[in-house]
């Protein structure tokens, strides 16, 4: 399991990277904004699990036959130093009045101090442990026996349960970011692809004004798959009626006779000898 946990952190730091990457050209892209956030927190809470499981207690390192320290008196007498208690267990926390009044301990932060949560109010404040007070139910919360542990045995058993199950909580937590980072991850790989799509580099489109293949070609012609044909030639109708109305094969047209009136002059027609002329037609 841990060297699942180490190549699971080792593959995320290397996503992040390159998420950060790919940000350095599009800093205020949404998705890879969130997926950074995803990422990091995920990179978090591998940490921290990677360390509460190697993590050994301070309490196993004390000799196992030695009775957790109490100080005299009764049994709802402070605790010398904050010895034995856990986050989750019921206290008796003392308040600004000076009176103690139920509690629950929800973390234990250093330096002989902890936060508490007031039962009644829901007030939560900074407390020294030493200042605490054992509740008669102190360890409810973690089902174990009413007034706390009895020997450093099973102090060091109720640790490794409270320890076992905030591991089960921050996997459960982080197999639920892993399936939100995984969602991410596929939006940012499809807007990826599809902004590659759209400006691909290197791809070749071809223009109605490039060269074509053929040495003889010229810049437009032959882009439709007829370069290297000649070109269309077109025969002018007006030029050819001319030509006829000249009469003659690339002769000048024959001028019209005037006379000195200004009308024009019919030609005439003279009979060969030796023929009739024909008879007029007959209109009966």
């Amino acid at each position: 399991a841990m060297d699942d946990a180490a190549a699971s952190l080792q593959n995320y730091q290397v996503q992040l990277q390159q998420v950060e990457a790919a940000l350095t050209n599009d800093p205020d892209d949404k998705d890879l904004l969130k997926l950074k956030e995803d990422l990091l927190e995920v990179i978090s809470l591998t940490l921290n699990l990677i360390s509460t499981t190697e993590e050994p207690s301070s309490s196993e390192k004390q000799d196992p036959g030695e009775g957790p320290k109490r100080s005299g008196g009764e049994a709802s007498s402070s605790k010398d130093e904050g010895v034995g208690w856990f986050p989750g267990d019921k206290c008796l926390a003392l308040w600004k009045d000076g009176q103690y009044y139920d509690a629950t301990i929800d973390d234990i932060i250093g330096d002989g101090q902890a936060t508490v949560t007031f039962t009644a109010y829901g007030n939560t404040i900074v407390q020294k442990l030493s200042q605490l007070k054992a509740h008669k139910n102190k360890r409810s919360l973690n089902n174990v026996i009413e007034g706390g542990p009895k020997t450093k045995k099973q102090l060091l058993l109720a640790e490794r349960e409270y320890k076992k199950k905030k591991a089960q909580k921050k996997a459960v937590r982080q197999k639920q970011i892993e399936e939100d980072r995984e969602k991410e991850k596929n939006k940012w790989q499809e807007f990826n692809s599809k902004a590659f799509n759209k400006n691909k580099k290197g791809q070749v489109k071809k223009s109605i004004f490039a060269s074509p293949d053929n040495v003889n070609g010229r810049v437009g012609v032959g882009t439709c798959g007829i370069g290297g044909r000649p070109m269309t030639e077109f025969h002018h109708q007006e030029k050819w009626r001319k030509q006829n109305a000249a009469g003659g094969q690339g002769g000048t047209p024959m001028p019209t006779p005037v006379g000195t009136s200004g009308l024009m002059v019919l030609p005439t027609f003279t009979m060969p000898p030796g023929m009739t002329p024909p008879a007029p037609p007959s209109i009966f």
